[in-house]
């Protein structure tokens, strides 16, 4: 069965490295390389994926600052105030693992992680992706709309919405996440909504469940 990729499996399985061992980053980690059938992506993942790499490299520069200079303050800084909550917590769990390091050490592994990442990300895209679907432009606001009400972020309803009319067109294909979000019991609620009755929608296989 083909795969359609929300962004979060891809962004973990690009994470899995030294610095992030998580039984979830390595759960995408083997999905991706075992690939079997096709992948797919709608062009709204693509672009999300696109403003990961770039907000790592904020974040990995960020930590790089204040192991130069312990008096960086992150709350002052206009890199770090451009992140999400999430991700400030996450840049300040990197830091705390690296602020005691020797700094050639912490830089060292620092700029291997991120190459390890964005090199999994462009070989991700250059070999593995067979197809980008449903510009962002053309997502049908109709289903749009009944998906937003049961819930979802805006992201996962564009992703979600993406999914759905992707799935219009082709053989049943996987959905597949990492993402609390997307819960097995929500997603059959939106599947039985009368309104949708009509439409075909892809199998679930969130890896954050399973």
């Amino acid at each position: 069965m083909d795969s359609f990729f929300d962004s979060s499996v891809v962004i973990h399985y690009a994470s899995f490295a030294k610095l992030i061992k998580k039984p979830l980053t390595k759960k995408c980690y083997d999905y991706v390389k075992n690939k079997k059938y096709d992948f797919i992506l709608c062009h709204y993942v693509e672009g999300e994926i696109k403003r990961r790499v770039q907000k790592r490299r904020i974040m990995y520069r960020e930590v790089l600052n204040k192991l130069v200079n312990p008096n960086h303050n992150f709350d002052k800084s206009s890199l770090f105030n451009s992140l999400s909550d999430r991700d400030k917590n996450f840049l300040k769990q990197i830091y705390e693992f690296f602020k005691n390091k020797d700094l050639d050490v912490a830089k060292k592994e620092l700029s291997e992680d991120q190459l390890i990442f964005e090199m999994r990300i462009e070989n991700f895209f250059k070999f593995s992706v067979d197809d980008i679907l449903v510009e962002e432009g053309s997502i049908d606001k109709g289903i749009l709309s009944i998906v937003k009400e049961n819930g979802y972020s805006h992201a996962d309803c564009l992703v979600l919405t993406s999914a759905v009319q992707a799935q219009q067109e082709r053989d049943i294909f996987s959905f597949v996440a990492a993402d609390k979000h997307f819960s097995p019991n929500g997603y059959e609620f939106l599947e039985k909504d009368p309104r949708l009755k009509s439409y075909k929608f892809p199998k679930l296989n969130n890896l954050y469940f399973n």
